[in-house]
């Protein structure tokens, strides 16, 4: 009986090695032999699934943006709306080492994609899910009267306030109470009173 293949898990498990690599020696020391070595692949098998350098590493950053909006959906909710969202602002942070390694490697992928059509789309996503998600609270949180102004300038704000936030975390320019703070200072200025 043939051996049945789960085609997008072997290409996760790719993903995961450029992650890998990426995290530790740079976006530029990831190629097909070097993913080779770090899933135990041969190129070939890499080749079948993902034909070139950049075919692997656009997927790699689109799979990343895929997980990353996985896992924001997937957080617990309460029946108090504005701890909610501040869990979601958090989740968003580079607050544990998984959210860090995530980070530094997506960050990797950002500065690529100045240059790269199919990174800055994966880049795009990720923005777009991220906003969406913001936009969506918030018109959640202004249908309960607890918006103080329009959801659309409040996402913006927020959305930009969260994105400085957590470079200066990975940076080391803050700490995680700081931090915390300053996500209560932003629920502050969008929130009614």
């Amino acid at each position: 009986m043939p051996r049945i293949v789960d085609h997008d898990q072997r290409r996760r498990e790719l993903a995961t090695a450029v992650w890998s690599i990426v995290r530790t020696d740079g976006l530029g020391a990831v190629s097909i032999r070097r993913v080779a070595a770090e899933s135990g692949w041969s190129t070939g098998a890499i080749r079948h699934y993902l034909p070139s350098h950049d075919e692997l590493i656009s997927f790699a950053a689109t799979e990343m943006a895929r997980q990353a909006t996985e896992y924001v959906a997937s957080l617990p909710r309460t029946d108090d709306p504005v701890a909610d969202f501040r869990a979601f602002l958090l989740a968003t942070l580079p607050l544990n080492e998984e959210a860090r390694t995530f980070l530094e490697v997506w960050l990797a992928f950002i500065g690529a994609a100045v240059t790269s059509n199919d990174l800055s789309d994966a880049h795009g996503i990720l923005y777009r899910d991220l906003h969406t998600g913001l936009l969506q609270w918030l018109t959640a949180l202004d249908r309960r009267g607890l918006l103080a102004g329009d959801p659309e300038p409040a996402a913006d704000l927020i959305h930009s306030g969260i994105d400085g936030l957590a470079v200066h975390l990975l940076l080391g320019q803050t700490t995680a109470e700081r931090a915390e703070s300053i996500v209560d200072g932003l629920l502050t200025a969008v929130l009614r009173p």
